[in-house]
């Protein structure tokens, strides 16, 4: 008893002490630190070699690095060497003057005063050793939607004789270029959209000072191969990709290095074989293939032979921060043609100036009902469950600060999933210890006992969950990777909580003498069947038809350039209109324009957001309007607001920033994790089962996407979060129902599988509900509370999650024997 005394108050002081430390971080004065940042430094340490030098990149020449002693080696053979760029510092530094276009190797003397100054601002400030969830300096990111940014506009310099039918095409690849190197860079939530003919406006958000955000993007200048005599071999066009590497890629070094991988178009390979063929038969000591960045070297390698092949490496005295430097730099040449900074200004939150605070309150409402409601329904265990989900938030809280996960609504929208699924494995575990308690068991062996009975469960149904994040981090892009990230580590925590510490505090309520069954939520009767699931299929199926039908067709029908969702211009593209009103722009601000806008061209905004120096300008983004719609806003907010011809800052069309490359990645994603939650549940279950999975999955979507045409929401880049969303709950929600069903198959002898499946389906029928009702409670709140646009977010997020609950109950059984006749010969 003294133990269990000790071990419990000792559990919860750690999880005080975590609460504590998620609020208020760790940070410590002087030199030392952990590899995060520090707190009175702004995010530019990810950049300091882009910072701190500007000049640098020109006094850069051969003899600065003379002595060099590196290998440029081709994958194949051993003997294919040449020199990398690295000065004595193996630092490459991007030349941040006006046009932000300038990158090369920074010499010895510049990269020590760069680290001097760096050194004397860091000894004077503290070190983030833990950031606070408070400090997004150090630890979370917040999205454009939440805190909104910095704005940065682009000007493609079209050169002379270039062929302007390729310009459409050449500027889609700097939209994807430039979103990729966001992403590379953790910015997952930045978005790049195309504006007029020539333009590409980047927003980035949570960095509001528009200096530094140029630096954390660094060049956008185009890539050359020269030689010695200036001769251009390759362009940025001709490079596939450039990736870091770490290892020993020629098989001929001695130990690991770490190395640039250079892979190469087919026209690329063939230009790259010509040049070094060309470079290595120099004999006076010009062997050298500089790679430029706008008239910038930021590597000049060595080449002592031809290389015909598809990649390269270079390789030599790199760090692991200038080799991946240059890799970046590589990739970041892969735009056709060099653009310069036009425009630059600060945004306000696309969601509006209260969306955080009323996210805040209403998932801390959803939480706190959530625990009334375990507390009600489990009593004892369910006090336990809350006292998990509180260790469950501030572990998620700590490790979000520490590497630091960008937060904006898909993120949300992943940790509201994840807290969910935290819920529902307690909820599994719970409803199998009454099982145990009306079998007639102690509450020590039930507890036991139904954890061990629970665990398969919970084990798939999140592997599952984990697979499908997994795939979206490593093939999606833009906020499909933040939402692919808070998803997976929330599943992660979730699951560890479930199976350990709801555990251990279960068995220190046993052994503090709480043992009747009535207060681990034992009822006289359990659930019992009302109606027959399996044989009522039909019925059951065609309201699925009628729900699903409109979405379905709906889809079906873009291809063929019919369209009845109501595309916002995430998707569809529309206009932009910015206007100076010489006094901040606050939310009630927004909104008043908002409503003018309405008023006088019949058409929603998108959004209006505070923008410009001291937020006093006020950025519309609506779907296209045409130029007389366009004027009248124009006219009507003069009159209003007393506006001059001056302050029209911006009236022009733009490009969907959910581009065609962003819908291919969400759709390769989508087959990718339905093909693999298949392979998975058929080896654990059966295909038969797994397919019915997946129509229960579809099932789910498309009800959602029904929704969206009766109500006419609007289509933005919040429907991918809410797709992902259902994507991650439904294949939950089947998964347990398949557990039960699997478990019950191994005691039914020659009882038919229907009748397996129907007792399954009423077993797990009470977690399944309040599964959902729980999650509801979080996401309800945020719909009653949250600003419009949050609610046009929560709303099909409601209605995926009532359908992932009517497919688990309603079809997926079903679905399971149909697929069984069809396919099996022998029944089980």
């Amino acid at each position: 008893m003294k133990k269990s005394v000790i071990s419990f108050i000792a559990v919860m002081l750690v999880i005080i002490f975590l609460g504590i430390t998620a609020v208020t971080g760790v940070y410590i004065p002087g030199g030392w630190t952990m590899p995060f940042r520090d707190a009175a430094v702004s995010d530019t340490a990810d950049t300091a070699d882009t910072a701190t030098n500007t000049d640098t990149a020109a006094d850069t020449t051969a003899d600065d690095t003379a002595n060099q002693s590196t290998d440029t080696t081709d994958e194949q053979p051993a003997d294919d060497t040449a020199a990398d760029d690295t000065a004595a510092d193996d630092t490459a530094a991007t030349d941040t003057a006006a046009n932000d276009t300038a990158a090369a190797d920074t010499d010895v003397n510049t990269a020590d005063a760069s680290t001097d100054t760096t050194d004397t601002t860091v000894a004077a400030s503290l070190k983030a050793i833990i950031p606070s969830v408070l400090d997004t300096e150090n630890g979370i990111r917040l999205g454009l939607d939440l805190v909104g940014g910095s704005r940065i506009v682009y000007e493609a310099q079209i050169p002379d004789g270039y062929d302007m039918s390729n310009l459409s095409d050449d500027m889609n690849s700097v939209q994807k270029v430039i979103r990729q190197r966001l992403t590379d860079k953790g910015f997952t939530e930045a978005t790049v959209t195309l504006t007029g003919d020539n333009r590409v406006t980047v927003e980035i958000p949570q960095i509001t000072n528009p200096e530094e955000a140029v630096q954390t993007l660094g060049t956008t200048a185009q890539l050359l191969f020269m030689d010695a005599d200036g001769k251009e071999w390759l362009t940025g066009e001709d490079i596939a990709k450039a990736s870091y590497g770490y290892g020993r890629p020629t098989g001929s070094e001695v130990t690991d290095v770490h190395y640039v991988q250079v892979q190469f178009t087919n026209e690329g390979r063939e230009k790259f074989a010509e040049a070094t063929e060309s470079v290595s038969s120099r004999t006076d000591g010009t062997n050298q293939l500089y790679i430029v960045m706008d008239n910038q070297i930021i590597s000049y390698p060595s080449v002592s032979s031809k290389i015909d092949s598809d990649s390269c490496v270079i390789s030599g005295s790199f760090t692991r921060e200038s080799a991946q430097e240059l890799a970046d730099l590589i990739n970041a040449g892969q735009i056709p043609f060099s653009l310069t900074q036009v425009e630059l200004r600060s945004v306000g939150p696309q969601l509006g100036a209260d969306a955080m605070r009323t996210s805040l309150i209403a998932g801390a409402i959803g939480v706190l009902l959530v625990c009334l409601f375990m507390l009600i329904v489990y009593r004892i265990p369910g006090l336990v469950a809350c006292l998990a989900l509180g260790f469950y938030i501030v572990i998620e809280a700590l490790i979000f600060s520490l590497i630091r996960v960008n937060l904006s609504l898909p993120g949300i929208a992943g940790i509201i999933l994840s807290i969910g699924m935290a819920v529902d494995a307690n909820v599994v575990i719970f409803e199998r210890i009454k099982e145990e308690l009306r079998a007639g068991k102690t509450v020590k062996s039930a507890i036991d006992s139904g954890f061990k009975r629970a665990f398969t469960a919970i084990l798939d149904s999140n592997v599952t969950t984990l697979i499908a994040a997994a795939v979206l981090f490593f093939l999606g892009t833009g906020t499909i990777v933040g939402f692919a990230t808070t998803l997976g580590i929330g599943v992660i925590i979730s699951m560890f909580t479930a199976l350990t510490v709801t555990h251990f505090l279960l068995n220190r309520m046993v052994d503090f003498h709480i043992r009747s069954p009535k207060a681990y939520g034992l009822t006289k009767h359990a659930l019992r069947p009302r109606f027959a699931v399996l044989k009522h299929f039909k019925l059951f199926g065609g309201i699925s038809i009628l729900l699903v039908i409109t979405g379905l067709v709906s889809l079906l029908a873009l291809p063929f350039g019919q369209n009845f969702f109501n595309l916002s211009i995430d998707f569809a593209g529309g206009t932009e209109m910015e206007f100076a009103m010489h006094q901040t722009v606050d939310q009630s601000l927004q909104t008043e324009v908002g409503d003018l806008f309405q008023e006088v061209t019949g058409t929603e905004a998108s959004s209006v957001t505070s923008s410009g120096d001291n937020n006093e300008n006020v950025l519309i983004r609506s779907t296209s309007i045409d130029s007389e719609k366009r004027q009248a806003v124009i006219e009507k907010m003069t009159e209003t607001y007393g506006l001059a011809d001056t302050d029209i800052y911006n009236n022009n069309d733009v490009s969907p920033s959910v581009g065609s490359d962003l819908q291919r990645a969400a759709f390769l994603c989508a087959i990718v994790a339905i093909v693999l939650m298949l392979i998975y549940i058929t080896i654990r279950f059966e295909l038969t089962s797994g397919l019915a999975a997946i129509v229960c999955l579809v099932h789910d979507l498309m009800v959602m996407l029904s929704v969206y045409v009766w109500l006419q929401i609007p289509l933005d880049t919040n429907f991918i979060a809410a797709a992902l969303t259902i994507f991650g709950y439904s294949i939950n929600a089947s998964i347990i129902v398949f557990d039960r069903v699997r478990e019950n198959l191994r005691t039914a002898r020659k009882e038919p599988f229907e009748d397996v499946a129907e007792r399954s389906v009423w077993q797990t029928m009470g977690r399944t509900i309040n599964t959902s009702l729980t999650t509801l409670f979080t996401v309800g709140m945020i719909f009653i509370l949250g600003v419009p646009s949050l609610k046009q977010f929560t709303l099909p997020l409601i209605v995926g999650i009532l359908a992932g609950a009517w497919s688990s109950i309603m079809l997926s059984s079903s679905l399971w024997a149909f697929f069984r006749k069809k396919f099996r010969k022998k029944r089980i």
